[in-house]
């Protein structure tokens, strides 16, 4: 019974310990799809590495599968916003809409894309805990990223024309690492 005893403890401690030495990394997510009937929200990350200097490259597509054969989709100025997050200084860059109401034509099964890009930030030398200069912010704009891992969160808000006002809101993330 006492060998019963101290195998129980050392699998008890072997677990604990293993908890303890978690790292706190996110494991990489390159391709999230979700489902809100009639639509699909697909975000898309070409590759869970990347090197510094390459070109992060991530997509968003919404494809229509409902009964009618085509359907139009009321929206801001683009039918996706793409956060961007780095994980690793757990710091969030804001998307925003600038441009009016708009509508997209959409035919059953076809699928709309929405290429990344970084919609950024501004840089404030009082603005607490930024870690980005303006050279760092212009250097992401051309979606070369800092050394870091990432999260693009993309989220719809749109309606289908005609219908009763029904919003549609998937969210879909990927998450990628840009390493030396």
């Amino acid at each position: 019974m006492k060998w019963l005893y101290s195998i129980l403890l050392l699998i008890l401690l072997t677990a604990c310990g293993t908890e303890s030495m978690n790292t706190g990394k996110v494991e990489n997510v390159t391709t999230q799809e979700v489902k809100e009937a009639p639509f699909t929200l697909r975000l898309v990350s070409e590759k869970a590495q990347y090197q510094v200097g390459e070109k992060v490259d991530v997509r968003a597509e919404l494809v229509y599968e409902g009964e009618e054969e085509a359907v139009q989709i009321g929206h801001g100025g683009s039918w996706i916003w793409l956060e961007t997050t780095n994980l690793t200084k757990d710091y969030q860059f804001g998307a925003a809409m600038n441009e009016p109401y708009i509508v997209t034509p959409m035919r059953k099964g076809e699928v709309l894309i929405e290429p990344y890009h970084f919609s950024g930030g501004s840089y404030h030398e009082d603005m607490e805990g930024n870690p980005y200069t303006e050279d760092v912010l212009e250097q992401m704009s051309t979606l070369e990223f800092p050394v870091g891992q990432y999260e693009i969160n993309g989220r719809t808000d749109f309606v289908i024309e005609g219908a009763q006002g029904e919003k549609y809101q998937l969210e879909a993330k990927v998450i990628f690492e840009v390493v030396e």
